[in-house]
């Protein structure tokens, strides 16, 4: 019995350049390896490619070496790591000292996918293949990505956005997500769950027991991680059960009890854990006030958020602040 139809091989390059962190790397590589093993087939193939041939040095020091270069390689698929920087002073330099790396992505054919995580996606961006789509990055660059590369329509409240040709990611264990949506969307909920399992797939510092049911990496189904992107992009005060149907084009019964089959909670109130969620990481991740919190996501009043997130959570968003503060 075959578990899925069989696929064209998804060619993915894995892009080594100077100073990169290719830790992400090698964990794409093997969550490819043991995702062909558990299928049986070759569902996806991975490519070491450079900007040329030459040995690379990595920013630990070792070097590794490009099986083909990127104008070589023919791939569907480009995965850009990130690399390491201090602070966001260093992101001009940066891009200056990697001008043949972005150059190297600019040329790349259009119709090639780009993944790209943590800093990695200041290169994309410097490249223009996120100009006019959404895209993600590391939180602490939102200022300066924000001010250089104006065009990109920048979603930093969601931990992993997917356009066209473009699929981006937060923080330096972004090629997780990003590879836990391919992979739900190349092999059945059964094989992920089987690799997540078999791989031990390391997971983000604990968090609150009241947003596990909502955490991309705890969601195996592909449309509980739709209907979790879905609710990440619509205003808190828009969001509802008949508005998450339609997009998914469904009807809301049975919305509703898939919701309730996969997390045990009503859809109503998964829909709004999602963004009391993103609530909980604006608070982790700035200095912003509830109020501008409130707003950037869509609640209607900051008081009724307050209370939302007091019920749900068991404690006020400044309470919240102070204790992921003192870990």
């Amino acid at each position: 019995m075959q578990n899925k139809p069989t696929l064209k091989p998804l060619r993915i390059g894995l892009l080594l350049y100077p100073g990169c962190m290719p830790s992400g790397l090698f964990g794409v590589a093997d969550l490819l390896r043991a995702a062909n093993l558990r299928m049986g087939q070759a569902v996806m193939e991975a490519v070491w490619v450079g900007v040329d041939a030459q040995a690379v040095s990595n920013w630990q020091g070792p070097s590794l070496t490009p099986q083909l270069t990127l104008a070589q390689a023919a791939l569907d698929v480009c995965v850009v790591p990130g690399l390491w920087l201090s602070s966001p002073q260093q992101l001009p330099g940066m891009l200056l000292e990697q001008g043949a790396t972005v150059r190297a992505l600019r040329d790349l054919p259009r119709q090639t996918v780009v993944w790209s995580y943590c800093a990695g996606v200041a290169l994309v961006a410097a490249s223009g293949r996120l100009d006019g789509i959404e895209a993600t990055a590391t939180w602490w660059l939102r200022q300066a990505l924000q001010t250089h590369f104006a065009r990109v329509n920048w979603r930093f409240d969601e931990p992993l956005v997917q356009a066209k040709t473009s699929l981006t990611a937060c923080g330096p264990s972004g090629y997780l997500n990003i590879m836990l949506h391919t992979l739900s969307k190349r092999l059945g909920p059964q094989a992920l769950s089987d690799l997540q399992e078999t791989l031990l797939l390391p997971q983000p510092r604990a968090k609150h027991a009241a947003f596990f049911a909502v955490d991309l990496l705890t969601l195996h189904d592909p449309v509980m991680r739709r209907l979790a992107v879905f609710a990440q992009r619509t205003p808190a005060a828009e969001l509802s059960l008949v508005l998450a149907a339609q997009h998914l084009a469904t009807s809301s019964r049975s919305l509703s009890r898939s919701v309730e089959v996969c997390t045990g909670m009503s859809a109503g109130q998964w829909l709004k854990r999602v963004k009391l969620h993103q609530v909980a990481q604006a608070l982790e991740s700035s200095n912003l006030p509830l109020k501008r919190i409130s707003a950037n996501l869509g609640f209607s009043s900051e008081m009724g958020l307050h209370r939302s997130f007091k019920q749900a959570v068991g404690c006020t968003p400044a309470q919240y602040r102070v204790s992921v503060s003192s870990h």
